[in-house]
């Protein structure tokens, strides 16, 4: 009898036990990151088996003292979370409510910087690239290799992001299998291509929208797409645009009365950030293995596209589709055959803005039209060339090795660099805006100044000092200089005395300062008794000039002066004698 029970009972801990391990979880896809926002994320992963899911985290490695639970089983995890401190690293561990599946202290996400944000910002690009080669291999370690002391912040897929269909077993193999330590804490931007689409643009239920979760209500910044084929974001002060190249929901990314066009449209009318990059997988102009002269979509792309692009004055776009590397120049108006193009006509500006001191090598400055446009698509895939190789639009151009692209967003300057498959930076570029300021300051003698250069990078003043910032107190009227080091950048700063009072600053005449908001001007008037040369400034409170002009020989001036809303600052003088100092607000 005793025999009995006992084996009884090992009988049923055996099923229990046997049990336990049947239904035991397995993360078959290991954690990834999408839509991060300053104060929430979405963490993805997949398991073998149906269970809740839960998250814990908290910004102590070690420490995840905080946790959120989502009930429903499935084996399909996505779980958002909310409410998280802004611009904030948090360490983060997988499971249910049974106990953590996948913790490691790789595994880590750090929120966004507040939309407008100045912090430097890392991104990383590159399309066409979860093929299985070895040249894919090659490429991401040589990125890892570039990224060693300064991660990137952020990673855009630029469309054929798994070979050869896009199928769910084929992202598992090409993509979340090559990059599980990245995807861990990386959080990724993507946009298909036509792989995704197995080349059936009219098939929108294809396994990639079922692994990609991305804003489509605005919670990212932008307007709201209402749809994962197209979507925008804010990233410290750069706004992002995907949009969808190959699909066909009705009508295509380049109908002009289609849904995408058309929200785009909205949505770069109402940005408000200094940068935008916009991408999607098939590039308006190349000469690689696709050829822009020839495909249809891409014809259609450059002449319905982007002519909105250039309206909105997007600084870059990135595509792939083509395998090959090609940077054009900063372009504007060239919706044609890549013979037509003319640098006189098309480019905006002809240097070459690698900003290494060579020949024709100065940064883009102060664009106020144009667009740089970048084929990365061999991150994975290389090789070819059309028939009128390379585009003539194109600064530079190689279908000879693979790589992707690292660009670096401080404040108002933008570096890009293209890390080859061999580790050489082969092309690089830099863009600044609102650099070569002039400065204007009325001052007491010997009074302090703060004077801050315009741009993130080297400096020499012409008083002596290489800071980004000086101080000064000038005691007679002085001009200051600082310039970069290939001498392509320039600020002037200009202090002028001020030996009087408010009080006793008199004269017979008029001076008058009318702003008027609804025209976005300032209407001046001055008038004197007798013709005199006199100098008038309009400056913000840093000292950064707006309007200056020298009317010689005059009694009279009338000026209409167009102005931001912001507070200002009228000087008129006559030589060294103050005639009016006035603050105005438009």
């Amino acid at each position: 009898m005793l025999r009995i029970v006992l084996l009884r009972y090992v009988w049923i801990v055996g099923f229990v036990l046997l049990s336990s391990v049947a239904v035991a979880q397995t993360v078959t896809r290991s954690p990834y990151l999408q839509t991060v926002t300053p104060t929430g994320i979405t963490i993805r992963w997949r398991t073998d088996q149906p269970t809740n899911s839960r998250i814990r985290y908290g910004t102590t490695n070690g420490q995840l003292n905080q946790e959120f639970t989502d009930v429903n089983s499935t084996t399909e995890h996505i779980v958002t979370l909310t409410g998280l401190q802004t611009a904030t690293r948090y360490y983060y561990a997988v499971g249910s409510s049974a106990g953590d599946q996948m913790v490691s202290g790789d595994q880590y996400f750090q929120t966004s910087p507040v939309a407008g944000s100045t912090v430097p910002v890392r991104i990383w690009a590159l399309g066409d690239f979860g093929s299985g080669t070895a040249n894919q291999a090659a490429v991401l370690d040589k990125f890892r290799q570039a990224t060693q002391n300064r991660p990137a912040d952020i990673w855009l897929w630029l469309g054929d992001n798994a070979y050869n269909q896009g199928f769910d077993d084929q992202f598992q193999q090409n993509l979340f299998n090559v990059y599980t330590d990245l995807l861990k804490h990386l959080p990724s931007w993507p946009t298909p291509g036509n792989h995704e689409y197995i080349d059936n643009p009219n098939n929108l239920n294809i396994d990639y929208f079922k692994l990609i979760s991305v804003p489509q209500q605005g919670e990212a910044g932008g307007v709201p797409s209402g749809s994962k084929q197209n979507y925008s974001f804010d990233y410290a002060n750069i706004h992002f645009v995907s949009l969808d190249s190959e699909g066909n929901d009705g009508t295509r990314v380049y109908d002009p009365t289609g849904r995408q066009a058309q929200w785009l449209q909205r949505d770069l009318a109402a940005n408000q950030l200094p940068w935008t990059i916009v991408f999607f997988h098939h590039p308006p102009y190349s000469k690689g293995q696709r050829d822009s002269d020839a495909d249809n979509d891409m014809i259609q792309i450059r002449q319905q596209l982007t002519p909105i692009l250039e309206q909105f004055r997007v600084d870059l776009v990135l595509s792939g589709h083509s395998h090959l590397y090609e940077r054009s120049y900063l372009m504007k108006g060239h919706y044609g055959q890549s013979g037509t193009f003319d640098s006189n006509q098309h480019a905006v500006s002809k240097s070459n803005a690698r900003y290494d001191g060579s020949p024709n090598s100065c940064p883009i400055v102060n664009k106020q039209a144009g667009t740089i446009y970048v084929v990365n698509g061999s991150g994975g895939q290389l090789g070819g060339q059309a028939p009128g190789f390379p585009h003539p639009a194109m600064v530079y151009t190689n279908n000879q090795v693979g790589g992707s692209m690292i660009i670096d967003v401080t404040d108002n300057r933008l570096d890009a660099q293209w890390v080859a498959a061999d580790g050489v930076v082969r092309d690089k570029f830099t863009l600044l805006k609102n650099v070569n300021k002039r400065h204007y300051f009325l001052t007491k003698p010997g009074k302090p100044l703060t004077l801050t250069a315009s741009w993130p990078g080297s400096y020499t003043w012409s008083s002596g000092q290489t800071e980004r910032t000086i101080n000064v107190s000038p005691s007679v009227p002085t001009s200051y200089i600082v310039t970069d080091q290939n001498g392509c950048l320039m600020d002037a700063f200009t202090v002028d005395m001020d030996n009087s009072t408010d009080n006793n600053v008199q004269f017979s005449g008029q001076i008058t300062v009318k702003p008027n908001a609804a025209t976005g001007s300032a209407a001046i008037n001055v008038a004197v008794p007798v013709p005199q040369t006199i100098d008038v400034h309009i400056t913000d409170q840093q000292g950064l000039v707006l309007f200056e002009k020298q009317y010689v020989n005059t009694a009279d001036i009338r000026e209409q002066i167009a102005v931001p809303p912001g507070d200002y600052l009228f000087i008129a003088r006559v030589g060294t004698k103050l005639l009016a100092r006035m603050t105005f607000k438009l």
